[in-house]
C-alpha cells in the first residue's frame, strides 16, 4: 500500500501535515527560512564557488516535503557554481505530496516558479524506492527516495560512504515525528560524512544534539529563524577524506562504448553528464533491436511487489525524465492500455490496481472508460498507465548519441585485449585499433563474443522478434493509446501502425517470415475480438534479436578492471536503459548510485559467477 501525505492548507495557504500537526515551511517566508537554515548554515552557496572541473557536490536531506530546499539549492547552484560543476541532491520522503498539493504550495513561492514548473513536469509517481531525475542539462541530479529512512538507510549508506558534503536535516519536529530522529539517522550521517561534511537543522532538541555529538559531529547552537529561538549546525570532526572521483581527462581518456543501441546511447548520455567523453564503435546506430519504427515505454507491474517490478517502476521515472527532456519531439505521451481480454487477466489486473501502486502509475478502467480512453471499441476492462506512451526508437537513439557528443566510429569491433599497462585495446574491422582505460560492452545478444578469454561469459540468450507494420483503416485510425495484449499495437504514425512482436527463444535469424506476420495478426484478432482488428493490410515487417537473462533482470556493472557491461534488456530496453546508463556512469565516475545495494546486486554481472 502506498503512503500518502495527509495535508491541509491553512488560512495563509501554507501546507500543514495533519499526520504530524506541523507546517511544511514558515508562514512568514518559506524561502527565507530555507535560505537561512539549510543554505547559509551549510556555507552555501560560497562553498560551490570553489568547485573544480566536473567536481560534484552532494547534499543529502531527510524530509523532501514540498521540495523547497531542493529548488533553492538548484537555483543557487546554477547562479553561483562554475558551469562545469555538478550538484547531486539526495532526499528521502516517507509521505510524498501529490502534484496538485505541490502546485498549491508553489503558488506561495513565485521566486522559484521557473524551476518549480520544470520540476513538476518531471515529478514521478511516488512509488517506493529511488527516482533518479536530472535537470539543467545534467548539471543537477535529484535522487528522490520514497520510503522510511530507517528501512532505506541500511541499504543505501554503504554506497554513499564518505560522499555526502552537506546534510539538510529537515522533516517534522522530533517531538511530532520521533520515528525519523533515531540513532539510525545519526549513524548514517557519520558513515556518509568526511572531514568537510557539514549539517544544519531547524531544531535544537536535545535528542538531536546528543545524537549528532555521539557520532562525531560538532554541535553549535545559533539563533533560529523567525519564531524558533534556536537551531543547530556543525561539521563532522572525523579525519576521513572524501573519495576522489575517477580521474578522466576528456581530451585523452574517453570511455569507449561498443554498441549502437539504446543501452549504449543512454550510457553515453549519462557519462556526458559526468563530463566524460565517449567514443562509440558500431557499424551502424540503432540497426538492431533498437531500430524498430515504434516502441512502447511503460513499467512492468506485478500483482504483488517484487524486486523485478520495483526495478521497472523506478526505471520508468528515469526514462520519462530522459525522453521528455532530451527527445521531446520523438516522445508521445499517449498512455498505455492493457485490456483484460480474459477472466484470468481481469482478476490479476484488479489486484494490480487495488492499492499496490499510486493512481498516477496505474489505474483500473471499466469497459466504458477503456473505450473512451482508447478512442476505439475495446469493450473490456483494462489497466491504464497514464504517464506511459511510445517513441520512435531510431531517431531517439541517434539524438541521444548526438547530445552526448559521442565520437562515432562506424566499424565493427573485432576483439578486445588487455594491455600491459592495464588498459584495453579494441581492434576494429578496418585493421586499426583503439586504446582506452575503460571500455563498455553494450552489444546486446552478441555480448559474449568480444569478452576476453579470462572473463566468464554471461548467460545471455537471444530471442528473435518480428514486428509487423500495418496500414491504418477508418476504424483503427482513431486509436489514441498503445494497446498491449499478448504483443502490442501502437497508434498510427504517417498512416502506419506497428504490431508485434513474435517471441522465438534461441533464434538469431534476421530474415523476415510471412508466417510471423500471420501470427502477429492472428494474436491481435484473437485477443481484441473486434471488427477493427480484422483484414488489416501488411505494409512491411522487421526482425531483430533481444538479449535476455534467466532471471529477467538486465545486467549492468563491472566485468573486470576497466571493462564494463550493459546487456540483457529484453523487450523493455527503452524503459530500463536510461536508469542503467545512470548506474554505469556512476560506477565509472565513482558516484552515489540510484538503487539500494541489494537491487544493484541483482543487476550485477557477478550474480552469475560460479
Amino acid at each position: 500500500m502506498n503512503s500518502k501525505a495527509s495535508v491541509k492548507f491553512n488560512e495563509y495557504g501554507v501546507p500543514v501535515s495533519t499526520t504530524f500537526d506541523d507546517i511544511y515551511f514558515s508562514i512568514e517566508s518559506g524561502i527565507d527560512e530555507s535560505q537561512y537554515v539549510f543554505l547559509k548554515h551549510n556555507g552555501l552557496p560560497e562553498r560551490w564557488q570553489d568547485l573544480t572541473h566536473q567536481q560534484c557536490f552532494t547534499i543529502a536531506e531527510t524530509g523532501f516535503g514540498t521540495g523547497l530546499n531542493f529548488l533553492l539549492a538548484w537555483q543557487q547552484f546554477l547562479e553561483h557554481a562554475p558551469t562545469n560543476g555538478r550538484l547531486h541532491f539526495i532526499s528521502f520522503e516517507k509521505f510524498p505530496l501529490t502534484v496538485q498539493q505541490l502546485q498549491q504550495a508553489y503558488a506561495l513561492l513565485p521566486e522559484v516558479e521557473s524551476i518549480s514548473s520544470q520540476f513538476l513536469s518531471h515529478y514521478p509517481s511516488p512509488e517506493a524506492g529511488c527516482h533518479r531525475l536530472t535537470f539543467a542539462e545534467g548539471r543537477v541530479t535529484l535522487d528522490l527516495w520514497i520510503g522510511d529512512v530507517n528501512e532505506l538507510f541500511p541499504h543505501w549508506q554503504t554506497q554513499a560512504k564518505r560522499r555526502v558534503d552537506a546534510w539538510f536535516l529537515d522533516g517534522f519536529a522530533p517531538s511530532k515525528n520521533p520515528d525519523m530522529w533515531q540513532n539510525q539517522l545519526f549513524e548514517t550521517m557519520a558513515m556518509t560524512a568526511h572531514e568537510g561534511t557539514t549539517y544544519a537543522t531547524f531544531t535544537a532538541a536535545g535528542v538531536v544534539r546528543r545524537g549528532l555529538n555521539d557520532v562525531g559531529f560538532a554541535v553549535h547552537k545559533v539563533p533560529g529563524y523567525g519564531r524558533k529561538r534556536e537551531m543547530v549546525c556543525g561539521q563532522y570532526q572525523g579525519q576521513v577524506v572524501k573519495p576522489e572521483t575517477q580521474s578522466v581527462d576528456p581530451q585523452t581518456d574517453s570511455v569507449v562504448i561498443i554498441g549502437g543501441g539504446i543501452s549504449a546511447a543512454c550510457c553515453a548520455l549519462s557519462l556526458h553528464k559526468h563530463g566524460v567523453t565517449t567514443k562509440v564503435i558500431a557499424p551502424n546506430l540503432a540497426d538492431g533491436a533498437s531500430g524498430n519504427p515504434q516502441g512502447a515505454v511503460y513499467p512492468l507491474l506485478h500483482a504483488e511487489h517484487t524486486p523485478l517490478s520495483r526495478f521497472y517502476w523506478q526505471a520508468f521515472s528515469t526514462a520519462l525524465n530522459t525522453y521528455r527532456q532530451y527527445v521531446p519531439e520523438h516522445w508521445q505521451a499517449s498512455g498505455v492500455l492493457q485490456p483484460a481480454f480474459n477472466e484470468q487477466r481481469e482478476q490479476r489486473f484488479q489486484k494490480v490496481a487495488s492499492d499496490l501502486y499510486n493512481e498516477t502509475t496505474v489505474r483500473y478502467l471499466n469497459a466504458e472508460e477503456t473505450n473512451k480512453a482508447a478512442g476505439i471499441a475495446i469493450d473490456t476492462p483494462a489497466l491504464f498507465y497514464p504517464q506511459a506512451g511510445w517513441l520512435k526508437p531510431e531517431p531517439v537513439v541517434k539524438s541521444l548519441f548526438w547530445q552526448a557528443g559521442s565520437d562515432v566510429l562506424n566499424h565493427k569491433a573485432q576483439s578486445i585485449s588487455r594491455m600491459t599497462n592495464g588498459g584495453w585495446r579494441v581492434s576494429l574491422s578496418n585493421g586499426e585499433s583503439i586504446q582506452a582505460k575503460r571500455v563498455v560492452l553494450a552489444t546486446g545478444h552478441n555480448f559474449n563474443e568480444l569478452l576476453p578469454a579470462d572473463v566468464e561469459p554471461l548467460p545471455i540468450k537471444p530471442v528473435r522478434g518480428q514486428i509487423t507494420q500495418v496500414k491504418t483503416t477508418k476504424s483503427l485510425a482513431p486509436l489514441k493509446m498503445v494497446l498491449c495484449y499478448k504483443g502490442y499495437l501502437v497508434p498510427e504514425s504517417e498512416g502506419i501502425h506497428c504490431l508485434g512482436a513474435t517471441f522465438n527463444r534461441g533464434e538469431k535469424d534476421l530474415a523476415t517470415r510471412l508466417e510471423d506476420n500471420e501470427d502477429n495478426l492472428k494474436k491481435l484478432c484473437d485477443n481484441a475480438k473486434q471488427p477493427w482488428a480484422n483484414g488489416l493490410d501488411v505494409h512491411t515487417q522487421r526482425a531483430s534479436v533481444r538479449a535476455t537473462t534467466p532471471d529477467h533482470q538486465p545486467v549492468v556493472g563491472q566485468l573486470c578492471s576497466g571493462l564494463y557491461g550493459i546487456t540483457g534488456l529484453g523487450s523493455r530496453g527503452f524503459t530500463s536503459a536510461p536508469l542503467l546508463g545512470e548506474i554505469l556512469a556512476g560506477l565509472i565516475s565513482n558516484d552515489t548510485l540510484p538503487l539500494t545495494d541489494d537491487a544493484l546486486a541483482r543487476l550485477s554481472p557477478a550474480r552469475f559467477r560460479r
